[in-house]
């Protein structure tokens, strides 16, 4: 609980390399993304994977987009740890939405087996406004 959460704690591996490569440069255009992970994962990805990963991410509200020109050019949306604190609460909404009070029953479960500390820490959390 003490780590900072990371882009590849809540994204899938591509869409984690994906924002992280926009969050190094500031910004980027689909092509700066998949020059970068190629170089940096020594990997090609197709063109049209990027861009369709970029566009959802965009959805989701993880990056924003402007049009230059004939391109997109992409920035993060937020700094990594407001973004993971979004995308992770969006998580929670999706898990409890699907399984109701069988995913609320398991959360309670969960943290009442948490020490004393971790509990005093979470209720802290808890009352912290959004």
């Amino acid at each position: 609980m003490t780590r900072t959460p990371r882009f590849e704690d809540v994204l899938g591996p591509l869409a984690a390399a994906i924002v992280r490569e926009v969050t190094v440069r500031g910004e980027a255009s689909v092509a700066d993304v998949v020059d970068g992970l190629r170089r940096a994962q020594r990997r090609d990805h197709a063109y049209t994977t990027i861009m369709t990963v970029m566009g959802r991410l965009h959805e989701k509200g993880v990056l924003e987009r402007e049009r230059r020109g004939r391109q997109y050019i992409y920035r993060a949306s937020a700094p990594e740890a407001e973004l993971v604190d979004r995308l992770s609460g969006l998580a929670v909404d999706h898990v409890v939405e699907r399984y109701g009070t069988a995913a609320l029953r398991h959360f309670a479960v969960r943290l009442a087996d948490l020490d004393p500390e971790t509990r005093r820490r979470l209720a802290a959390l808890a009352d912290e406004p959004e």
